[in-house]
């Protein structure tokens, strides 16, 4: 594991946006446990410095892990907390969204999954993330889960960005049968 401490000047202070990138290779490797309690250590020193961003990173990375767990409740209260922090982020719209719709809650799934297909469409078109229109695409897919009426139009919406996508031309074949 790398050194999740950084030098400044003499005084050694632990890194929190280190700590996060351990507990995300922990996470992706499956240890789930071992990751929840870096982030927590992270969190507490984010608390301490006031880094908000990096909180919100946090939280957001909390949630997936409790997520993961199956445990959507805390998953959510976690999401919420970086959301509150970044509320104009389509990523945090969609894993918000993500969460509601793994919970059958179609209502608050489509609630922030509109929101994040539109805070995403913004960003493709502000060049924000030009090179990766994931988010876009993703809220698409996601909102054709979540309702018929707004699965077609999320999906035909995505199909007028990228007319040859062959994702979203599948998923409104499969709603539509056409």
């Amino acid at each position: 594991m790398r050194n999740n401490r950084t030098t400044k000047g003499n005084n050694r202070r632990p890194n929190a946006l280190a700590i996060l990138e351990d507990a995300q290779k922990l996470a992706t490797e499956g240890n789930v446990n071992k990751a929840l309690s870096l982030l927590r250590k992270a969190l507490s020193i984010t608390k301490k410095t006031g880094d908000r961003k990096a909180q919100s990173l946090i939280h957001s990375e909390l949630g997936l892990c409790y997520q993961e767990k199956g445990q959507t409740n805390q998953a959510l209260k976690e999401l919420e907390k970086a959301f509150q922090v970044t509320p104009q982020s389509s990523t945090c719209l969609l894993m918000l969204g993500t969460v509601y719709l793994e919970r059958g809650d179609l209502e608050g799934a489509g609630r922030y999954l509109i929101r994040a297909l539109a805070l995403a469409e913004k960003e493709y078109r502000k060049g924000r993330f030009a090179k990766d229109p994931s988010n876009l695409l993703n809220a698409c897919i996601l909102l054709s889960r979540a309702s018929r009426n707004l699965a077609t139009e999320s999906l035909q919406f995505g199909l007028k960005k990228f007319p040859n996508h062959p994702l979203l031309k599948q998923e409104l074949e499969a709603l539509t049968g056409t």
